[in-house]
């Protein structure tokens, strides 16, 4: 068995190019796995398993058609994405969040946008496995439960967010 040598030059987020000692292929790799003209993998989320095919020469020829329009198709998505400069960058629900070491009295005061961010950030470092979506769906449960918590309890005003946070986590994962 000889000496192998592989190396990729990557081109941008999920281009390039991957040189051996024999050629030099063009390749698109992102999470869910990588395309070249040599054939395909496909990535799994359990660590160390994947799953790969590579082709013999004569399908070269179709697999590189397919990872040009690959190319050209991301290449377009991400042109299309790109904004202008004059353009104010939105915010999404899971930003902005700055209660995390508050006490609840600034809780109280607070906005929605500012409690569910806080909450996110909360929810996304306990289930860092699941969606954004799933993600939301859980702080928006935390951010009532901190405000029911709280609602007619003036005896909490000067605990910690993050207190009251992890004691409704708590009861969430009872409840489930």
């Amino acid at each position: 068995m000889g000496f192998l040598f592989n190396k990729r030059i990557n081109l941008g987020k999920e281009l390039g190019f991957n040189i051996s000692k024999s050629r030099i292929t063009p390749s698109y790799r992102n999470k869910r796995g990588s395309l070249s003209s040599k054939g395909f993998s496909v990535r799994t989320r359990i660590p160390g398993i994947s799953y790969k095919k590579t082709s013999s020469k004569a399908n070269n020829s179709g697999r590189l058609l397919i990872l040009i329009s690959f190319i050209l198709t991301s290449s377009l998505l991400t042109i299309t994405s790109c904004k202008n400069g004059n353009e104010k960058p939105r915010n999404k629900w899971y930003q902005g969040g700055t209660l995390h070491k508050s006490k609840i009295i600034e809780w109280k005061n607070a906005s929605p946008k500012n409690k569910l961010a806080t909450c996110g950030d909360f929810c996304a470092s306990l289930y860092k496995n699941n969606t954004i979506n799933e993600i939301k769906k859980i702080a928006t449960n935390l951010m009532i439960c901190i405000d029911e918590a709280s609602r007619d309890n003036n005896s909490i005003d000067n605990s910690e967010v993050s207190e009251i946070a992890s004691m409704c986590l708590l009861i969430m994962e009872k409840s489930n």
